[in-house]
């Protein structure tokens, strides 16, 4: 957990763009791995957290069509998530993973959204089968927009920040990677 943190709080200084073109570069590199027809970088596995390199997202120019497929899963993704953890088991109450996390920021909604994005990262690999990498830059941009429009990390304020209140179909194989 504390190197999801590291990386964490290294991804907290991005702009949302950079971070959702991290997510789109991502979800093609491993598209193409799993194709057979990926290009490793170092050797580092693209859907390892070692494939994430800061220094380098923080520089490169924002391809237009990596920033739009990162747009793309993450309006996917997040409503799946908020609605895994704020509405388990038909709506009844939230998530005990939830529970930690609104008690971790009422603490210290400043000094804790590190800690919570580097908590939300492994739930959402281990319940959504997302790819570490994924999952760290989708948890980053989760806690990053909740907290930015609020003083108080809820349920109600991460639906605020959703571009809908359903959550989509699973997209097909040829939808989840067009434009990509």
């Amino acid at each position: 957990m504390a190197e999801v943190e590291s990386l964490v709080e290294s991804l907290w200084e991005l702009d949302d763009d950079v971070l959702e073109a991290q997510l789109g570069s991502h979800v093609q590199a491993i598209e193409d791995e799993v194709a057979g027809r990926g290009a490793r970088r170092a050797g580092a596995d693209p859907a390892s957290l070692d494939s994430i390199d800061v220094g380098v997202a923080a520089r490169a120019a924002i391809d237009p069509k990596f920033l739009n497929a990162g747009r793309r899963l993450f309006n996917w993704i997040n409503p799946a998530a908020y609605k895994l953890l704020c509405t388990p088991l038909g709506g009844e109450g939230s998530d005990e993973t939830m529970q930690e996390l609104v008690k971790l920021l009422d603490q210290d909604l400043e000094k804790n959204v590190v800690k919570a994005a580097g908590m939300l990262a492994p739930f959402l690999t281990a319940n959504l089968g997302l790819a570490p990498a994924i999952a760290v830059l989708v948890s980053t941009l989760i806690i990053k927009r909740v907290s930015k429009e609020v003083s108080k990390f809820t349920c109600d304020a991460w639906q605020k920040t959703l571009p809908s209140s359903d959550v989509p179909a699973t997209p097909s194989v040829p939808d989840a990677g067009a434009g990509i």
